[in-house]
């Protein structure tokens, strides 16, 4: 009997600690450009500038538009509203380069890796939507 007493208590704390840890994990970063409905599929075969590593594409949607690029691995998809300014018309610069600027703060984000700060005054990276890859076509969406 006291080894299915010790096994139990053993257990419950596992489960609480699983509990705690995994209610505490939570992935969701609240960015201060305002939510928007996305869910649109990009076709490989018509934008064929997103095999290439580092050639980011620009579409319609999000808050301010969003910028898709290919970072050899993964491809991202960010919103191309400056969080800093938070203004519909600072947008990053669509000049088809790995580094995002704000042309309103001149902060510069990453787009190769998590749309982070690279410089400028911004503390926040930019808003990132989800990107699935199904064999030609990207599902880009929140």
């Amino acid at each position: 009997m006291n080894g299915i007493k010790w096994f139990s208590r053993r257990f419950s704390f596992f489960l609480l600690l699983v509990l705690v840890f995994g209610l505490s994990c939570d992935d969701d970063f609240d960015s201060s450009i305002p939510y928007v409905d996305v869910n649109f599929y990009i076709n490989l075969v018509n934008h064929n500038s997103l095999y290439t590593v580092g050639y980011p594409e620009y579409f319609n949607g999000g808050y301010g538009g969003i910028v898709v690029i290919n970072n050899g691995v993964s491809y991202y998809a960010y919103d191309m509203t400056c969080p800093y300014e938070t203004d519909f018309n600072c947008r990053l610069k669509d000049d088809h380069d790995v580094i995002g600027t704000c042309p309103c703060c001149d902060t510069q984000y990453n787009l190769l890796d998590g749309g982070y700060v690279i410089s400028g005054p911004s503390a926040e990276p930019l808003k990132q939507y989800r990107v699935n890859l199904s064999g030609s076509r990207l599902h880009v969406s929140n």
